[in-house]
């Protein structure tokens, strides 16, 4: 009997899956195909992506199958290919999600996050989620410890070396295609935008330069010579130009001049007319508040409110300086725009997603507006109504020069959000301690929180102050979310006006500069706001003194010195960059060789040394002490003590350590009285107070005392407590 033929489409199908390499270029397309999908959260997007890119989508199909060609080489080829197929899917879903809650895809620099990213999960998920992804996650490595250890194990050294020159082929290919489509202009290997290159040159490519392009590539003219002449220009108020940066020339020296012209800038901004007006007081007070989220909603063209959201923001940038403030990120990224703020340097020339403070700052100082007030006599501060080690803040503050960080953990009679974040009016209490604390001049930097989301999806107020209508084509979640945002950015708005009307009688020469650190994570078009610009927030600088209003939009990076121009201080390289070189048709070169000089070339700008040392960063305005314990008999148990600690500054983040060791949670009485029963205890151990996040780590102890027993049978009397 003849045998039975079968489709010719499943003898190809077949044909392919028993090639290795065939079998590697099959799954590759599936992986792209799957990942373009959730990169554009649309499948026709994706096949327009293929049809109008085919050789873009080509060289990511490379990339994919030059990750599942690994398994050709090994032993464990069937568990190797499963592996890789599995984390190209992971890349693809987790894209997918952040893409629902913030406009910025997924990259590497993300992984570095993932600390950060497990304490606000609890706001973005409920339980019933969480507990799903733990299951899920347990099933996941359940199965691969069994594949691995059932899946086949395959021999032969000549296939396996063919394979090994097959995969070294496709990997020369990979780079060689890189720079052709560089060349071409396919490819870009910096990227302005990261939404709009995801897009357009593919996810694989996009999330592999992410890894391998990081911090700032070394610019072709750097130098010690051409360092040292962009400084002369800078000391000497000199614009240089680019025929003056040349190995074989001397520097011109044109005449400084005084107006400014138009700033090459990402995003366009109208021309800068830097004031050379000097208030009465140089060095008054600086407090720079970054403001979580904040942005003006009826800029989305065709909505309406039942109230105005920011009457007092409004009245304040109609009547002060003011402008449009263009931002690193959109829906998220709140560290990036602060190290764009602080530092006065442009993120467009570090590596695609990366953030700064997760990654050199960890190794380095930095100049920043803090180092550059210092020799003016200020103390630096920084403030946040949220948790310490977020961006691993309580780390990266001291390379910036700040002198205290006070967050969440320090603070007291906090209020919180519906959706769990501390409500901004609590800053206004903590910049008073602030300013009361110090007889300098301060300079402050406070981020808020209020604002974050992510936005319900659903009706969660009750009684809300402000109601809208969007305009068609919004969805009703959207309308939920708009609705919970607008009415909390209302009381932010309150706490604004709060603000400003307690530094108008604090009795000290102020300016207050305030601004959003990025749209908020709603999936907005660009077209869809009077300023066409996802990338645009807005900034009011106020003062309580006279100073000459201004219509000017700026750069995040642009902000601080600005500020310096207009109060005339004259500390720091890079904010003399910003005022010296506007005209000059090299202004971002300038600015990019002296951020790599300084974060990763020679310091040949600064002699060689650098003059930043990290400070002694004292957690808290007032950090808290103990100086007085007491012990008596638990009532449970003879051989157990309750302990009574008086001290200062105590809250619900302090913690009893026992020989450095946290043992517990602790009864807070009073700011000054600790309860901390059933204890156990010996003579000679080292008691202390430690401030802990709810992450866990340590952000500082008081001094200790040492436990001597035998203990006294009186309890700390009233009058003691009070003392």
């Amino acid at each position: 009997m003849e045998e039975k033929t079968s489709h010719p489409i499943l003898q190809s199908l077949k044909s392919i899956l028993l090639s290795p390499v065939k079998r590697c270029f099959f799954i590759g397309l599936i992986l792209e195909l799957f990942v373009e999908i959730c990169s554009r959260r649309s499948l026709w997007k994706a096949i327009v992506f293929l049809v109008t890119n085919p050789f873009v989508f080509l060289y990511n199909l490379l990339i994919i199958t030059a990750t599942l060609s690994i398994s050709l080489i090994v032993r464990r080829k069937v568990f190797t290919l499963i592996l890789t197929s599995l984390l190209w899917i992971i890349i693809g879903v987790v894209d997918l999600i952040l893409l629902q809650f913030r406009t910025t895809p997924f990259t590497a620099v993300d992984i570095t996050l993932l600390s950060s990213t497990i304490q606000i999960i609890p706001h973005y998920l409920n339980t019933f989620y969480l507990i799903l992804i733990g299951i899920g996650t347990v099933l996941l490595i359940t199965g691969l410890v069994v594949l691995y250890k059932k899946a086949p194990k395959y021999t032969g050294i000549l296939h396996r070396f063919r394979s090994f020159i097959f995969c070294v082929m496709l990997t020369l290919s990979i780079f060689g295609l890189t720079h052709i489509y560089v060349f071409a202009g396919l490819l870009s290997e910096n990227f302005g935008n990261l939404a709009d290159a995801y897009h357009s040159y593919g996810l694989p490519y996009c999330f592999v330069n992410s890894i391998i392009n990081t911090g700032i590539d070394k610019p072709k003219n750097y130098s010690q010579k051409t360092i040292t002449q962009i400084v002369d220009s800078l000391e000497n108020g000199i614009v240089i130009q680019a025929s003056d940066i040349s190995p074989t020339q001397e520097p011109n020296t044109p005449s400084a001049t005084a107006a400014l012209t138009p700033i090459p800038t990402k995003v366009p901004t109208n021309e800068l007319d830097i004031p050379q007006t000097v208030p009465t007081k140089k060095t008054p007070n600086i407090i720079m508040l970054q403001l979580e989220s904040f942005f003006d909603p009826t800029s989305i063209i065709g909505s309406t409110f039942t109230k105005d959201p920011i009457p007092n923001f409004r009245y304040l940038k109609e009547a002060y300086t003011s402008g449009y403030l263009s931002v690193p990120s959109v829906g998220a990224g709140t560290a990036n725009t602060e190290f764009e703020a602080i530092t006065g340097m442009n993120l467009d020339f570090f590596g695609p997603g990366e953030y700064p403070y997760k990654t050199i700052l960890q190794q380095t100082t930095c100049e920043s507006i803090g180092y550059n007030l210092k020799p003016l006599g200020y103390q630096t501060h920084a403030l946040h109504n949220n948790d310490g080690t977020f961006y691993g803040r309580n780390t990266v503050f001291s390379q910036l020069g700040f002198d205290t960080f006070t967050s969440i953990e320090y603070m007291e009679d906090l209020e919180f959000t519906p959706l769990g974040w501390a409500k901004d009016s609590i800053l206004t209490d903590e910049i008073r301690k602030i300013l009361e604390s110090t007889k300098t001049q301060d300079f402050i930097y406070a981020i808020s929180v209020q604002g974050h989301g992510a936005y319900p999806t659903q009706a969660i107020l009750e009684d809300p102050e402000i109601d809208l209508t969007l305009p068609e084509g919004f969805s009703e979640e959207t309308y939920y979310g708009m609705l919970y945002y607008s009415n909390e950015i209302h009381k932010m708005d309150h706490f604004i006006g709060e603000l400003v009307s307690y530094l108008e009688q604090c009795g000290e020469p102020t300016v207050l500069i305030m601004y959003g650190d990025h749209l908020p994570g709603f999936s907005l078009l660009a077209e869809q706001l009077t300023n066409n610009s996802l990338f645009q927030t807005e900034y009011v600088l106020w003062s309580n003194f006279e100073l000459e209003r201004k219509q000017i939009d700026l750069e995040a990076y642009q902000l601080y010195p600005y500020l310096f121009e207009r109060l005339d201080i004259q500390e720091g390289l890079i904010p003399k960059l910003h005022r010296t070189q506007k005209d000059s048709d090299i202004y971002l070169e300038q600015l990019k060789m002296l951020e790599y000089d300084m974060l990763y070339g020679n310091l040949d700008c600064y002699g060689g040394v650098n003059p930043f040392k990290p400070t002694d960063l004292q957690m808290g305005t007032s950090p808290a002490s103990i100086y007085n314990y007491r012990l008596t008999i638990s009532d449970t148990d003879s051989e157990r003590y309750l302990l009574h600690i008086v001290g200062d500054y105590f809250n619900t983040y302090s913690r009893l350590c026992i020989n450095g060791s946290p043992v517990g949670d602790v009864q807070v009485e009073s700011r000054n009285l600790l309860l901390v029963d059933n204890l156990k205890l010996k003579n000679g151990d080292k008691i202390s107070i430690a401030q802990i996040g709810k992450d866990g780590k340590i952000l500082s102890s008081t001094n200790e005392l040492i436990v001597q027993l035998p203990i006294s049978p009186t309890p700390i009397s009233e009058k003691e407590q009070e003392e």
